[in-house]
């Protein structure tokens, strides 16, 4: 029901930095705007959040994309403090979202349910999105594979708000995890075990 779509990059510094995201499609909807991929059909794109390597993937097609409100100002009035774009190399998509996503949300699929989490601390807007019937978690930057943490030291980055959205995401029943970077892993008790090192690490 997942498939998994790996951002492809020809510029020579991003396609080796690591900066290059990955992107999912569950049914008819989508996680993210990874560069380099054009979803099939035309599904709704969920973004988890605002930073450039996210969201640049809107340029390349007219797919229409929900997301929350903090992201949708730093996309339609151009934040680069919020998008990082100059910084990553990326020119801003400015077109505005079909849906503002609100934490708690439910989105509903066929056969499937999607809810909307809001998880800042990485940035501000950030979002994670749940499937129960899968026990699936999409974290965009919010969480990463092989114990690693998020930056929190970026212009719009929380410590303490990135604290309370790890409390919050533990309390979910997560079998997997899809990452906004790398490949999806196995994660029981994962975000419960890094809270410790991310107390550590803050």
């Amino acid at each position: 029901m997942i498939e998994v779509f790996k951002g492809i990059s020809t510029h020579p510094v991003r396609g080796a930095s690591g900066t290059v995201a990955t992107g999912y499609t569950i049914g008819n909807f989508a996680v993210d705007a990874p560069e380099g991929v054009n979803y099939p059909g035309s599904p709704l794109i969920l973004l988890t959040h605002a930073h450039c390597d996210h969201i640049c993937g809107l340029s390349l097609h007219n797919h229409p994309y929900a997301c929350s409100e903090f992201t949708a100002k730093a996309i339609t009035e151009v934040r680069e403090e919020a998008t990082l774009c100059t910084h990553l190399g990326f020119q801003i998509p400015r077109r505005p979202p079909q849906q503002i996503l609100k934490d708690g949300q439910i989105l509903q699929g066929d056969g499937f349910t999607i809810e909307v989490i809001s998880t800042p601390g990485h940035c501000e807007g950030a979002l994670c999105f749940y499937v129960p019937e899968l026990k699936a978690l999409f974290t965009g930057d919010t969480v990463f594979g092989g114990r690693a943490l998020p930056s929190v030291s970026l212009p719009t980055s929380d410590p303490q708000a990135l604290i309370n959205s790890y409390e919050k995401l533990s309390a979910y029943e997560t079998e997997k995890i899809y990452p906004g970077h790398g490949i999806p892993f196995s994660a029981k008790g994962y975000i419960r075990d890094l809270l410790s090192t991310l107390n550590e690490f803050i």
